[in-house]
């Protein structure tokens, strides 16, 4: 058989008959995205988990390994502990009048007391009263860090002590009184192991109050039993005697100094007495007791005089300067300090008089000048402007303006003249006076100043010595009055003194050296490292799953991109490729086709990929409202997502149902199609669009399928996007419309170039390619928004490479080992059937 028989063609009638009812734009009867809800299921999340499970259990299983091995590689601890008791300091009461403090009371006492313990000189003073400097491998087995891990992984060497560890042995002193580790004579290197010594120590001592009771803990863990028990012990005993000798000290230290306070302020006061005696002496102010009073009198009197004085050469000053400023801005005639002589302004007056005549002249002039156009107005009536009666009085209207312009030019000048030099002389006049005036009055001022000055010395000699008299009478009562109380406080000094050494500190029971060690914990730790590295592991695959931006399931296309899934095309192995190419040569039906995988729904009709894309045709088929859709073109955003795969068993499967179809290779880059259908390419599309007319040599008819016919691209052209946007493709598209029912193209990726762009103008839509675990959404988003914007319609996206082993191909229903062969072979095939019945027929003709 040629083709599939199980499917029935379309009707040749050209119409699938759909009822009134709007059927969407868009729709996918097989693939219902569910509104595509930005929620993840846990299905999706198990899925993640899934797919990376080997390495989530590498990480896991690597960090596990690690943490046992290093925890079993750590040495033993052993813990001792010394138990104290430290109770609140008794307050000693040395009479009945004395405060009791109760130091019980406070909650500091105690919690000072524990920092103390874990204080780094306490611990090195244990060092040094233990000797254990003299020992430079005692604690090599309890170094820390990363160094010292990697060593010991690769180090055949146990952790135990070795024999010249040992602790060394110590003469027992009965010594009640502690040396501090200064004054131990010490090398640089054995101060430098006791530092470190010290250190390794206190990082395992733990103190633990017993609640509500007075008891203390104090624990040592180290990787050598008997020195725990030996530090824990001796830590106790030095913290003890150095608390003794921090009380008594303190109290020695106090009363020692508060003595030699004593002393020196005693000789302070002697030392004062003398002075103020001296100085009452040589002041001379014995019996002066008004003496103050008198020269704070006087000292007011000059003062006053002096502001007096200050206040009117101030006001003088301010007349002058503001008459100089006027003066010079040309203003001083409106200084009253300046006009207000009487021989100036009778000279004004005068000049005002001599204006007022000239001016009533100049209104007389005026006048006759008035009367005469007058006049002239009426002889003008009469007469013309050269009779001898107009002549004559425009002659005499010529003569009075002139005289009146004379007038004021002359007088008037004259009389400006005068007033200016009238106050030149009268105002200059007053400004000599006012500086004559302003300089008496500085010099009145200066004179009270100094009087004021020296009336101020001499008061200020006087108020000093008073002053000094005064603050030394003071100063000795201030200190008599401390003396008494630094004598005071000597005798409680003493007094607490005489009593005994504090008590409330002491051992209760002392270390014995661990048998057993109680760490480390190693179950728990591995526990541990198992659950986080194993958390991690989980972590880290969902980071790589946010990380990844490519196309996994159905659902990120409907999420992502807002379009249907036409079909999920599953992934073929190597031995599902190996055991079609065995069936197709063992039935014959493929000594036409190449071993291409794109003709596999030539070749295998009954796998799972062959019912795939029969899947992706029904999609196309009912994708648009009316009518099936004519020119389908089938691209990609990148290059190897299978456009050219799908757009080849898309155009097969259409041809099976019955259809005539034509496949245009439209990929004028790389083209493929004439590969896989074993054609020439030496003539094809661009020759067409190049010139060549006659579409009957372009058109190239498969042997394999009678439906179908093949358009390849022919000769590669230097300018692809020009030929595929020019009016020969338009014109041949609409040719093979008119001919065919169905026009599948191929194109290149339309990232990369603008030809599926221009494509997609001249089809009913577009179908996207898109390979499961390859293809970026970011990539194909973009791609949609551009062909959104040119107005070009797409239909869906097709999904490739699904696994067989994913949850989304059982989902969607793609179990399709129902039609793989079985062992029940009772029931032939079809065209076994067909195939024999040939036979026989040739046999009997």
């Amino acid at each position: 058989m040629d083709k599939d028989e199980r499917l029935l063609p379309l009707p040749k009638t050209h119409d699938l008959q759909v009822s009134n009812q709007e059927v969407p734009s868009s729709y996918s009867p097989f693939y219902d995205e569910e509104s595509f809800d930005e929620r993840r299921s846990l299905r999706e999340y198990f899925n993640v988990v899934f797919k990376r499970l080997p390495l989530i259990l590498a990480l896991t299983i690597l960090v596990t390994t690690v943490a046992a091995f290093y925890m079993y590689r750590q040495p033993s601890q052993f813990a001792a502990t010394t138990t104290m008791i430290i109770e609140p300091r008794k307050p000693k009461v040395q009479n009945k009048d004395a405060i009791n403090i109760n130091f019980g009371n406070d909650a500091n006492y105690l919690n000072t007391q524990l920092q103390i313990l874990q204080n780094p000189d306490l611990m090195r003073d244990v060092v040094t009263r233990l000797e254990l400097y003299k020992n430079p491998n005692l604690l090599n087995s309890e170094e820390k860090g990363i160094g010292m891990f990697f060593r010991s992984m690769f180090s055949s060497e146990k952790n135990a002590p070795k024999k010249e560890s040992a602790l060394p042995v110590l003469s027992e002193t009965a010594t009640t009184e502690i040396q501090p580790v200064e004054k131990a004579e010490l090398t640089a290197d054995e101060k430098a192991l006791v530092d470190r010594y010290a250190g390794i120590l206190l990082g395992g001592l733990t103190i633990q109050q017993v609640e509500k009771t007075n008891l203390v803990n104090l624990n040592i863990t180290s990787t050598n039993a008997e020195l725990a028990a030996r530090v824990a012990d001796k830590t106790a005993e030095v913290f003890i005697e150095q608390d003794a000798l921090r009380e008594t000290q303190g109290q020695k230290k106090n009363l020692e100094s508060l003595t030699k306070s004593i002393e020196d302020l005693e000789n302070t006061i002697a030392g004062q007495e003398q002075e103020y005696i001296r100085y009452v002496q040589s002041s001379g102010l014995a019996l002066q007791d008004k003496g103050n009073e008198v020269r704070m009198g006087n000292l007011q009197t000059l003062m006053e005089q002096y502001n007096t004085a200050k206040n009117d050469r101030l006001k003088v000053e301010a007349d002058y300067n503001t008459a100089v400023s006027a003066n010079n801005r040309g203003e001083g005639d409106k200084m009253p300090s300046l006009t207000s002589n009487e021989n100036y302004l009778r000279a004004v007056q005068q000049n005002n008089e001599r204006k007022a005549k000239l001016q009533d002249q100049i209104r007389d002039i005026e006048k006759q000048i008035g009367e005469a156009e007058v006049e002239r107005s009426e002889l003008l009536v009469n007469y013309t402007e050269q009779n001898p009666k107009i002549i004559k009085i425009n002659e005499k209207i010529k003569s009075l303006t002139d005289n009146k312009q004379r007038t004021e030019k002359d007088a008037l000048q004259t009389i400006e003249r005068d007033q200016k030099k009238l106050e030149k002389d009268f105002i200059g006049g007053s400004l000599v006076g006012l500086k004559s005036q302003l300089d008496s009055a500085r010099i009145r001022e200066q004179k009270l100043f100094e009087s004021v000055e020296r009336e101020t010395s001499v008061a200020s000699v006087q108020g000093q010595a008073e002053f000094q008299l005064t603050t030394l009478k003071n100063s000795i009562t201030t200190n008599r009055n401390l003396l008494d109380n630094y004598k005071q406080l000597q005798k409680q000094q003493e007094l607490a003194l005489s009593g005994a050494r504090p008590d409330n500190l002491k051992i209760s029971t002392k270390a014995q050296t661990p048998l057993t060690p109680f760490g480390p914990k190693r179950e728990r730790n591995i526990l541990i490292a198992f659950l986080i590295s194993l958390a991690a592991g989980i972590g880290f695959a969902f980071l790589l799953d946010y990380l990844d931006d490519s196309i996994k399931t159905s659902d990120d296309i409907g999420r992502h991109l807002g379009l249907p899934t036409l079909a999920l095309i599953p992934h073929q192995t190597t031995s599902a490729k190996n055991s079609r190419l065995s069936l197709v040569k063992a039935n014959g039906n493929g000594s036409h086709i190449g071993n291409s995988t794109a003709l596999i729904s030539l070749e295998d009709t009954r796998s799972a990929m062959s019912e795939a894309y029969r899947h992706l045709r029904t999609s196309l088929l009912f994708s648009s409202a009316g009518k099936p859709p004519q020119t389908i073109l089938v691209t990609s955003s990148q290059p190897a997502e299978g456009k050219t795969t799908t757009a080849i068993n898309t155009a097969i499967t259409l041809a099976q149902s019955g259809a005539d179809v034509v496949i245009i290779d439209c990929d004028l880059r790389r083209p493929r199609l004439h590969n896989h259908f074993n054609f020439t390419n030496t003539h094809g599309l661009t020759n067409y669009l190049s010139g060549e007319k006659n579409p009957d040599n372009l058109l190239k008819q498969f042997p394999g399928l009678p439906k179908l016919k093949v358009i390849t691209s022919g000769p590669i052209p230097p300018n692809p996007a020009e030929l595929l946007s020019s009016n020969e493709m338009k014109n041949l598209l609409t040719f093979l419309k008119t001919n065919y029912k169905h026009v599948i193209i191929d194109s290149p990726p339309a990232i990369s170039f603008t030809d599926a762009a221009i494509l997609a103008t001249l089809v009913d839509g577009v179908v996207l390619v898109a390979m499961a675990g390859k293809s970026s959404i970011h990539l194909i988003r973009r791609f949609k928004q551009r062909l959104s914007n040119i107005g070009a319609r797409i239909y869906g996206v097709v999904l490739n490479g699904i696994k067989a082993s994913s949850v989304e191909y059982g989902y969607y229903g793609y179990n399709y080992n129902y039609y793989a062969p079985n062992e029940d072979d009772s029931t032939p095939l079809m065209e076994e059937v067909e195939t024999a019945a040939a036979s026989v027929h040739k046999t009997k003709g």
